[in-house]
């Protein structure tokens, strides 16, 4: 008799565990910052000059950081402490719009490579975007965090 129990015991544990996996939660995009590992002083001498015009082309001060460039989709700021320019990404198309701050800052006479070292961070504005890009880079296109080499 108690091995009949044991056996009823043992399919009834069986048939209570879930037969799948849950499902995994969906991935979210990080807005995080990497400071450069270069100071502004350790930089080339044409891109500190560059730099300071960039820095230069300031359109409205906003609260202590300055205000540079503004769109519908995207608005560029230099953060004097911690010493970095911030693009802050408003709407999708978020690559698109990345890929036209970049340019901003190219049409000054930078190369790729020097946004690494500038440094330039990008982040998206709201949770929503986050949400439907979530493979989202805060680095510029070709950076990895460390510095970057001009060929």
């Amino acid at each position: 008799m108690l091995l009949l129990i044991i056996i009823i015991l043992s399919f009834k544990k069986r048939a209570v565990q879930p037969s799948s996996s849950p499902s995994p939660s969906p991935s979210i995009a990080t807005n995080f910052i990497i400071p450069s590992k270069i100071k502004p002083e350790q930089l080339p001498d044409d891109i500190k000059e560059i730099r300071k015009k960039v820095i230069a082309s300031q359109i409205a001060d906003n609260h202590g950081d300055i205000l540079l460039y503004k769109t519908d989709t995207f608005i560029i700021e230099y953060i004097p402490s911690p010493d970095l320019f911030m693009v802050t990404i408003k709407k999708d198309p978020a690559e698109q719009a990345k890929k036209q701050a970049q340019e901003w800052f190219l049409n000054f006479g930078l190369k790729q490579q020097d946004l690494c070292n500038l440094p330039v961070s990008f982040i998206l504005w709201a949770f929503e975007l986050r949400r439907t890009n979530p493979t989202f880079s805060s680095l510029p296109d070709g950076c990895t965090g460390q510095p970057m080499q001009r060929p």
